[in-house]
């Protein structure tokens, strides 16, 4: 963390006190923290040294002090809340799930939608691609046990060739051997529908 200018203060909006651990890391970044209530943070924020700005007031405080700091000049807030709905806000911003819009704001509702649009495009495909992938590994813990069957079931026949045949034994080395032959064709079309999900 790069220290900051001796003149940048940290405007700690609080009618308690903010956590020792914050401040102790904020200052052993080199900010200057000032304190100040909620009815003075509009006074405090028209002062062009404040880089960042602290809120940890009663939940019923915080929209009143958003509302203020939302006409106030931009700059980075950190909420501090105990508000168990702006905390679960918090959590699915994190993950990437939250987008916010006044239902009046179309055009991030539009933006939104196209996210979840493409997003969906993404998914699609990697799951297109697992179920290629899965197709694959099928296909090929299939061939092994059927090469083994098919193979003992070539050796039965030429055994029982060159005994003079076994009619008692023939019908159902023969039926093995077809039934290989119909997991092959099987195994070919799962090879086809691989091939035809995108890689």
């Amino acid at each position: 963390m790069q220290a900051a200018d001796a003149s940048e203060t940290i405007l700690l909006v609080t009618e308690t006190t903010v956590p020792s651990s914050i401040t102790r890391l904020l200052a052993s970044a080199g900010w200057r923290m000032q304190r100040c209530l909620p009815e003075e943070m509009a006074r405090q924020l028209a002062h062009a040294h404040v880089r960042g700005v602290i809120v940890r007031v009663h939940p019923d405080r915080e929209a009143t002090c958003l509302q203020t700091l939302g006409a106030a000049p931009a700059r980075p807030v950190l909420l501090l809340t105990e508000a168990a709905a702006v905390r679960q806000a918090v959590q699915l911003a994190q993950a990437g799930w939250l987008t916010a819009a006044a239902p009046d704001q179309t055009e991030q509702v539009q933006a939104w939608a196209q996210r979840l649009t493409e997003a969906g495009a993404t998914s699609t495909a990697a799951q297109l691609r697992h179920v290629r992938q899965a197709l694959s590994r099928l296909n090929h813990d299939l061939k092994n046990p059927l090469a083994i069957i098919s193979g003992n079931a070539q050796f039965l026949q030429e055994l029982l060739r060159m005994r003079g045949g076994d009619p008692e034994l023939e019908g159902p080395v023969t039926d093995i051997e077809e039934a290989c032959r119909q997991i092959y064709t099987l195994l070919q079309r799962l090879v086809a529908l691989r091939d035809s999900l995108p890689t």
